[in-house]
């Protein structure tokens, strides 16, 4: 499993997203976004529209348009923001890319497929595990969460 730049980047742009009032501030702009995570707005643009084809984001369109989650954080979870963001989370090798047809057949007696699948269940698992909510809720800084106060550590992904 590797977490690329589109999914880190696609986390912190949903966390961004989640942890804004939307009583004060409905709607964000792909600029706020890319301000806010120091990321050229082309590029945020590019992930945010990865994260509306996913059903992470809505847009809005027009001179008042942005982005808002398209389902309540609590209901989104971390496996949803990275298969939206760069695709399947974690790929079966034997399944997605074959290193050799005969091996790699259902119908093969392999050895090492179950525990790519065992692994595969146990990051999905942990992937679905986290939601949005309690990831913005994490987050440092932020005033839902009061502040990181050395008990409450923020997740990192990625490195």
């Amino acid at each position: 499993m590797r977490i690329t730049k589109w999914g880190e980047y696609g986390i912190h742009c949903a966390v961004y997203i989640a942890a804004k009032d939307a009583s004060t501030d409905p709607l964000i702009t792909a600029q706020e976004i890319a301000d806010s995570q120091s990321i050229p707005v082309d590029y945020a643009r590019q992930i945010l529209q990865r994260l509306k084809n996913g059903n992470i984001v809505q847009t809005h369109r027009g001179p008042q348009g942005g982005y808002i989650l398209a389902r309540p954080p609590e209901e989104i979870t971390l496996a949803d923001i990275l298969r939206a963001a760069e695709g399947e989370t974690f790929e079966i090798i034997c399944e997605a890319k074959p290193i050799n047809d005969e091996r790699c057949a259902d119908t093969s007696l392999c050895n090492i497929r179950p525990i790519w699948h065992k692994l595969h269940d146990h990051i999905e698992g942990f992937l679905k595990s986290y939601t949005l909510k309690q990831i913005a809720d994490m987050q440092c800084g932020t005033p839902s969460s009061g502040g990181c106060n050395g008990s409450e550590k923020p997740v990192q992904i990625g490195g």
